[in-house]
Parts: C-alpha cells; structure tokens; sequence
C-alpha cells in the first residue's frame, strides 16, 4: 500500500485494468481540481497585487518649486501607487501561488511518513525550481522574435537574486552531504526558511535604490545651461551629440 492506495477493503482483488481505469480517471479528476484551484489562486493573487492607494504627493512647476494657492498653502496632486513592491510580490505571493501544488504535496508525503523523506516530495521542490530557473528561462528567450530583446531594468535586483538561487542549491547540497548527511536537523530547516526573509529585504532594497547613487552627474560639456522660454515659462535643456 501507499499514503492514500488502497482505498476500498480487499482492493487488490479487483481486475488490474479496472483498477488502472479507476486509478486514471481520479489522476485526471485531480489534476482539473488542481488547476481550477490554482487559477483562482493566482486570480486572488494578482488582485491583492494590483492593490493601489492614493498617493500625496507635492504639486511642482516646470522648474521643480513647489506650487502654493493664494493662501501660501502647498498645492498637492494624488497619483495611483501599489500597495505591493513588484519586485517582492514576485519573490513571495507569486513564488507561492505558483509552487502551491509541490509544496502541499511534498508536507503531504513527509508527514503521512512520519517525517521521513520519500521518493516523490523533495523532487517535485527541487524540479520545480530548477524548471523554472533553466527551462523557464530560455523558453522566454527563444519567444522574442528576430531582432528584439529585452532589458533588464535593475541588475541590482537580478544579481541578488540569481546569487540566492544559486546559493540554495549549494546550501542544500552542504546541509545534506556535509553538515549532517540525510538528515535535516531542526537549525539547518530554519536558517533556509529565514533565507526567504532575506532575500526578500534585500531585494526590496535594491529595489529602492539603496545601492545606488541618488543623482547621475553629466559627463563635462554633455549638458549645456537650462534657458527657461519668456512666454510660456518652460525649460529646455540641449544635449550635445557625442563625439564618432
């Protein structure tokens, strides 16, 4: 028998194909409630993340000063913000509505054994997050058409995460191999859950911008002096062209 075959008393006394029959058409039944499941999953995932709010944010003129009513009183506009950084609702809703099926089936397995590992829950995890590491990835490379291309908008953000990703395959490989080998003691489980929490802090940082410098400086004569209109009040500034 296994975690949940046989289901019926003297259930390996029936017909084998009936039984494979029987075993098929549940296989499939799960899979639709498996999916059924996950779409409305990512459904309530994507509207939690599209989550705004209305953002105070100061009223300025075309040269940057702040605007005042005939009272001296700050003007303010209000801008649609969301609630969720992207960059960590990737790494922690989309992450979990997206593995939700291999992580429930992995605690199924290793708690119907008595925490034992078996043959099923660990790779499902791991296959996963190679799956979408590798194959996930070159499947979005090999969509663009001839000539396009795409580019990554914050490296910061991706290097941090690509370290991490790599990182906890290392991390597994020394926890089990080395440290204590087939077995994953209480501190070794703990240090990878609270790996999720940093990552996530760091990426928000970087996300923000905490690793780079609030201004850009010009190069030495790229810029020339910003001349404001007479009649319409509005600056422009000339770029000159760079050198061959």
């Amino acid at each position: 028998g296994s975690l949940l075959l046989p289901v019926f008393p003297l259930e390996h006394t029936w017909n084998k194909d009936f039984r494979a029959f029987l075993y098929i058409v549940g296989l499939l039944w799960c899979f639709v409630g498996v999916s059924v499941l996950s779409d409305v999953f990512m459904a309530g995932i994507e509207a939690i993340t599209n989550s705004t709010y209305k953002k105070k944010i100061p009223r300025k003129d075309a040269d940057g000063n702040a605007v005042r009513d005939s009272d001296g009183n700050p003007e303010w506009d209000y801008e649609d913000t969301l609630i969720w950084n992207p960059a960590v609702a990737n790494l922690t809703l989309m992450a979990l509505g997206s593995s939700t099926p291999e992580i429930l089936l992995s605690i199924i397995e290793i708690t119907g054994q008595g925490f034992f590992s078996g043959d099923l829950g660990p790779g499902t995890v791991v296959g996963s997050a190679a799956f979408n590491l590798y194959v996930i990835t070159a499947m979005c490379m090999l969509a663009l058409a001839p000539g396009e291309g795409r580019k990554i908008d914050n490296l910061t953000t991706f290097g941090i995460t690509a370290f991490h990703s790599l990182f906890a395959y290392l991390w597994m490989a020394i926890s089990l191999l080395v440290i204590s080998p087939d077995v994953v003691e209480l501190w070794e489980a703990l240090v990878t859950l609270m790996a999720m929490p940093w990552l996530t802090f760091w990426v928000w940082c970087a996300d923000n911008n905490w690793f780079r410098a609030d201004k850009v400086y010009p190069a030495e004569g790229e810029l020339q002096p910003v001349q404001a209109d007479k009649d319409t009040g509005r600056t422009d500034a000339h770029h000159d062209a760079p050198d061959p």
